[in-house]
């Protein structure tokens, strides 16, 4: 399915947006041996695999960088 596809490139998108507030988002990792660009301060909080579409989905909650906030 496309959906698949678009939410397998997620994890990038997570990496290049800009966080300015806690954010809670669902990602799905088709390729779990690869690692996923997270911030130093992101957590995953849950993770489920999921057989229907043979990928994990992790639950993760990113947070805004210190830096970028006195930047501001």
């Amino acid at each position: 399915m496309n959906e698949s596809v678009e939410a397998a490139d997620q994890p990038d998108d997570i990496a290049e947006m800009d966080i300015t507030e806690p954010t809670v988002t669902w990602l799905e990792v088709s390729h779990p041996q690869q690692p996923i660009p997270i911030g130093e301060k992101d957590r995953v909080l849950d993770s489920h695999f999921n057989e229907q579409y043979d990928v994990w989905e992790v639950l993760l909650v990113a947070l805004p960088d210190e830096d970028e906030e006195e930047d501001e």
